[in-house]
């Protein structure tokens, strides 16, 4: 069937779903009655509405502009209708109640090969082009690689993340979507899509651009995809792409285990072999990491879910099933160079694997599930931070000195996060192409900010006179240029790389040059990326990738995650939040300094003795990570606040449970994220003592964090204020920590507590239980 004949069944699908009518004031009428109508309709130049018809259109660029453009998707306005998120087939743009009224991915996939075909391109168009493999997505206007109007944009670098649930295309949103189908608790995995595509090696320029550009990139070549490979012999003119041959293979791999014993410090047990499956497992193997997904000329990649984000596992050992364990090492003081670190964070293992250079194994793992043997040959997991097997609760100390002492067996526990390669075979054609370049395939933690990128927050703190986050900070990944981890292999080919170490530029975005622009106004993130600008970029270890390292350099590479990966989860968000637009911000959780990014008290969890809980304000719920947030208690007219024991509270063990998940955090946007922040600088700064101290340097803890819709509702009500807000409560503690017998809790005293109503122009402050006082907010104090 010609493509042609594809789009007509297409836009007859569409047709009675309001798409004819929402698309006729722009000139263009999808209902033609022939093929051949229709490709005339979809060639000539469309026009711009005006009013609620523009509605989803602000940012798509009219000039030059055609109901379908040869080999341009940014200036084909019936794309753009089907492609953007935020167009909707409803009178007034309102959205469909019906996903049958969106286009499938297949569809959108139809729609960008009969875009390509337009364009009557020959092989000989293409002299010196290479074959590779991108990840891509068609971006608004905002997020577009120029930021000038919707267009699409591509990456060498896709970033999948693992999940509970199955994948969730939500069709209205053209992007997949991390709550699950069903509305349960779980986490939906996100695949990453791939094409093939035509490509030449350039600088940056006014044709080809790269989106938001470090230095020296105007001096760097980079891969510019120039047209899109599909089956059939409408590709390009004179050659017939055989459609059976047409295919992607893909590499995948995680080495976590095996690296904790090669690289990590921790002797390996003598019965097990690090080098068979669980210590290492590919593609290939039994227990897969991905299900490759075709969808016309593109692929899915789909990391495989499970019912928990992490599980014990075990090798067979003369004959019977063990469960996959080590010993752990008694802690001590590892010198290098200068400098001098403990085998202990906190209560983590510190693998010490490497410096700022790179690790070569997971920098953390988790030790604190005991493994025993019964006397009838099965294997007991005991978890150590809660009570024993025997329903003894280690007191504090006992449990430090068990966990540094060592000399216990601990289980290893597997996730499903990786890299690996996703490279085309492609035959058919008058001159060969050459060996496909692949791209480089994350599949990594969740992200529990689906609606605010790091480039969001990256460009928001490239405003602020100061610096915000203590540590760590929100650089998207596609601002790296490191190479990408050179131990793959291509699919099907074990000895060959994947990647060249000379290659620096897999992880940018990319796209062609501007042509005209259109520029929408604020409006609410809806579209969920897999490209990297859209990841983390700073890495200590990380939390979608980490910084590798051997003999000959850095690259980015898995490896140096967690093991499993939300052991170090919990230290990036208890640390201010090292990547603050994947990674929660737990600090106040575990009554840690400073704080960089509140949460609100729902987000964090309300515990079965909260006020508001046994108040019947509120009903008890873990936050997003299993645990509970802070509460302010008195007792005896003491104040005291109570909050997570950072050093046995677990999320290997929350994970075990199903007890990570997104819950309110899904719907946060990087504006709301903003607004926490600045109402957070703000009071530190300009309200509660000591007088201008900053965000990184402030001692104070929150203990409460609401957000009020309306000061004159509430809670709490406050009628001296107007508008919507945020409740906080700080408190200076005497630092001098207790644990809570028989919990896995502490508690602090506290000195003086510091209570601010924000509104956008002023703030409500009182000092312990006395009088408010009212500061004015100046909107342009950040």
């Amino acid at each position: 069937m010609a493509l042609i004949d594809r789009v007509k069944t297409l836009c007859d699908r569409l047709a009675g779903h309001g798409w004819t009518d929402r698309l006729s004031p722009f000139g263009l009428d999808i209902t033609a009655a022939t093929p051949a109508a229709l490709a005339t309709q979809l060639a000539r130049a469309v026009q711009r509405p005006t009013g609620a018809e523009l509605r989803g259109f602000e940012d798509f660029s009219f000039r030059t502009a055609t109901g379908i453009k040869p080999a341009a998707p940014g200036k084909s306005l019936l794309y753009h209708a089907l492609a953007s998120p935020y167009v909707h087939p409803g009178a007034g743009n309102a959205p469909a109640s019906s996903p049958e009224a969106y286009p499938t991915l297949e569809e959108l996939d139809t729609l960008e090969n009969y875009i390509y075909s337009l364009a009557r391109k020959r092989l000989a168009d293409f002299p010196g082009a290479t074959l590779a493999v991108f990840a891509y997505q068609y971006r608004p206007g905002e997020r577009s690689p120029h930021g000038l109007h919707a267009d699409m944009a591509f990456s060498r670098t896709g970033v999948a993340r693992v999940g509970t649930r199955p994948p969730r295309y939500d069709a209205a949103r053209r992007s997949f979507w991390v709550e699950p189908e069903d509305g349960s608790d779980g986490l939906a995995v996100l695949p990453a899509r791939y094409g093939a595509f035509l490509c030449v090696s350039s600088r940056p320029g006014t044709q080809r651009v790269v989106l938001d550009p470090v230095q020296g990139d105007n001096l760097r070549n980079f891969l510019f995809p120039v047209h899109k490979l599909f089956p059939g012999d409408e590709c390009l003119v004179g050659e017939t792409l055989a459609a059976a041959e047409f295919a992607f293979d893909e590499y995948h791999r995680n080495e976590k285990l095996r690296r904790v014993h090669t690289n990590g410090r921790i002797p390996a047990l003598p019965q097990f072999d690090i080098n068979r499956a669980p210590f290492i497992r590919q593609s290939g193997d039994d227990d897969a990491l991905v299900g490759p997904q075709r969808v016309g000329a593109s692929v899915l990649i789909v990391p495989v879910h499970h019912p928990a984000l992490v599980r014990t596992v075990t090798q067979t050992v003369a004959g019977r099933e063990e469960l996959v364990r080590f010993r752990v090492p008694r802690k001590q003081r590892i010198s290098f160079g200068q400098a001098s670190r403990e085998t202990r964070f906190w209560t983590s293992f510190d693998a010490i694997s490497g410096g700022p250079e790179g690790r070569r194994a997971p920098e953390y793992v988790n030790i604190r599930h005991r493994v025993r043997q019964t006397p009838g040959g099965t294997f007991e997991l005991e978890d150590l931070n809660g009570p024993l097997a025997n329903g003894r609760f280690l007191t504090e100390a006992e449990f430090l000195a068990l966990v540094d002492r060592g000399g216990y067996e601990a289980a290893h526990f597997m996730d499903d996060t990786c890299d690996g390669s996703v490279t085309v075979r492609v035959s058919g054609l008058s001159r060969p192409l050459g060996t496909a370049l692949p791209a480089y395939s994350l599949v990594t933690a969740p992200d529990f900010f689906p609606l605010a990128d790091q480039f969001e927050i990256a460009a928001w703190v490239e405003t602020l006179p100061d610096r915000h986050f203590a540590q760590g900070g929100p650089r998207p990944l596609s601002r790296g240029r490191d190479s990408v981890n050179p131990t793959l292999q291509r699919p099907g080919q074990p000895d060959t790389p994947a990647f060249r170490r000379s290659d620096r530029t897999m992880t940018a975005v990319v796209g062609a040059g501007a042509v005209g622009s259109a520029q929408a106004g604020e409006r609410a993130t809806v579209l969920v990326t897999w490209l990297p600008d859209g990841a983390s970029g700073v890495f200590a270890p990380g939390w979608d990738v980490a910084l590798g390292n051997d003999e000959l350099g850095s690259f980015t590479a898995a490896f140096g995650l967690g093991s499993p990966f939300p052991e170090d989860a919990k230290l990036c968000a208890a640390l201010n939040s090292f990547w603050p637009a994947v990674a929660p911000d737990a600090s106040r959780t575990f009554n840690e300094t400073p704080m960089g990014k509140p949460l609100l008290d729902s987000e964090l969890g309300y515990h079965p003795q909260h006020p508001r809980v046994l108040a019947g304000e509120v009903t008890s719920s873990p936050g997003w990570d299993g645990e509970h947030g802070p509460f302010l208690v008195q007792e005896g007219g003491q104040w005291f606040m109570n909050f997570a024991n950072r050093f046995r509270s677990d999320y290997v063990s929350h994970a075990l449970k199903g007890r990570m998940r997104l819950g309110p955090l899904a719907q946060v946007t990087a504006p709301e994220l903003i607004a926490r922040m600045e109402a957070l600088r703000f009071c530190i700064q300009r309200v509660v003592p000591p007088a201008g101290d900053t965000v990184p340097t402030s001692t104070l803890v929150l203990a409460t964090v609401e957000k009020v819709v309306d000061w004159d509702v509430g809670p709490p009500r406050d009628t001296a204020l107007n508008g919507p807000g945020y409740h906080l409560v700080f408190v200076e503690t005497s630092g001098e920590e207790e644990a809570i017998a028989n919990t896995t809790r502490r508690r602090v005293r506290v000195l003086r507590r510091f209570t601010c109503h924000v509104s956008l122009t002023a703030v409500r402050f009182q000092v312990d239980d006395g009088p408010f006082t009212l500061i004015a907010r100046p909107a342009t104090v950040v």
